[in-house]
């Protein structure tokens, strides 16, 4: 019966997410999947440097094997990676949870949930605030399955001294820096930081896999910001605010916002910090928000506000490490910590369904209004 209900679930999410990208790669709903397809066949023209090609080298393969039109083999490429990464989440929660309910609770609030919004502050859930779940940019997808396999392997691999999890996290965090390098330039410091904070910065193995994976992620990037920023793509300046800030009315509540579940638990219970997977993914954060509040890149992408997306990664790590240790311990918490908590879960879910809801019949994923 499990296994059915399962099997039911894939289904129905898997159909939710090929309407999405289907619409969004040959119907043109608002998002970047059109301008990420054109930069595919620019690519295999040679006529464009790609830094991050493991999306459009996915699509592109996909069309050549199938014989399928680019647009299609795009709505396929994504879908895979919405998929994966959804099959990485309940794997995980499974390892952590042994009830079914509480199973399949989590899973539905860690894929469905938004930000905080109330529409008094601003109207708009995206905007400066930013969401756990982004349902309008490609190469976030590609990078979130390979996000979860580097945190938790790392982690995991480091606690148990297993050398196969940090041979399988080393490759994992390579191939997330052609998916998106936004996840490496926060993970390489979250993960000393980590170390220090626990006492294992000594540990000859930790110092061994951190030198091999800083070293090769370090090459890797080096390369890709030469040949990024030799061929008139802007350069990367020191701009405090300046991009957030026209996003945001408020950078300090925004941030509240977005976060206010995790923020809510570790305020009511700060004994979860002692988990692992919390305590890296925190440390991602305010890294993260540390690189967008202080950088930019000049020349038409200025606005796009390309350091903000550390941010968007570590915020999905962030909520999906805290929903999980939330259910984990759900039993051991004072009922009034329940209450405020399950309301928060209950109020951003809403907001995320909401969100995705409206998305879905077409609307532009940055400027959807909270009920109105």
């Amino acid at each position: 019966m499990q296994k059915r209900l399962n099997i039911i679930f894939f289904i129905f999410l898997t159909s939710i997410f090929l309407f999405l990208t289907y619409h969004q790669s040959i119907c043109s709903y608002p998002s970047d999947t059109s301008e990420h397809i054109k930069f595919t066949k620019e690519f295999f023209h040679h006529d464009r440097y790609i830094p991050h090609p493991l999306w459009h080298i996915c699509s592109y393969t996909i069309s050549k094997l199938f014989n399928i039109q680019l647009t299609l083999s795009a709505a396929i490429c994504s879908t895979f990676l919405l998929v994966l990464w959804s099959i990485l989440v309940y794997v995980f929660i499974i390892k952590n949870i042994n009830d079914n309910f509480k199973v399949w609770l989590s899973m539905i609030i860690i894929i469905m949930i938004g930000p905080l919004c109330i529409p008094w502050y601003n109207k708009i859930i995206y905007y400066g605030q930013g969401s756990p779940n982004i349902w309008h940019n490609v190469t976030l997808w590609s990078v979130k399955p390979f996000a979860l396999l580097s945190t938790w392997l790392s982690i995991d691999g480091l606690y148990k001294k297993d050398i196969k999890k940090l041979t399988l996290a080393t490759i994992f965090t390579l191939i997330s820096i052609f998916a998106k390098p936004s996840f490496i330039i926060m993970f390489l410091p979250a993960l000393l930081i980590y170390a220090i904070a626990r006492q294992e910065y000594k540990d000859t193995l930790f110092i061994k896999f951190y030198v091999i994976v800083s070293g090769l992620s370090i090459m890797i990037l080096l390369y890709q910001y030469t040949h990024t920023f030799n061929q008139q793509e802007g350069k990367i300046i020191i701009d405090f605010l300046g991009v957030w800030s026209l996003h945001s009315p408020n950078i300090a509540i925004s941030i509240l916002l977005a976060l206010a579940f995790p923020m809510t638990f570790i305020s009511l219970h700060s004994k979860i910090l002692q988990d692992r997977y919390i305590l890296i993914s925190w440390i991602m954060i305010f890294i993260s928000i540390a690189y967008y509040a202080t950088f930019a890149q000049t020349g038409r992408f200025y606005t796009h506000g390309n350091f903000g997306w550390s941010y968007m990664i570590a915020m999905s790590l962030l909520y999906l490490f805290s929903i999980v240790k939330y259910f984990e311990i759900y039993t051991s918490l004072h009922i009034i910590k329940r209450v405020i908590l399950n309301t928060l879960l209950l109020i951003q879910t809403i907001i995320g369904i909401y969100y995705l809801y409206h998305i879905l019949i077409g609307q532009n994923p940055l400027y959807i209004a909270i009920f109105l």
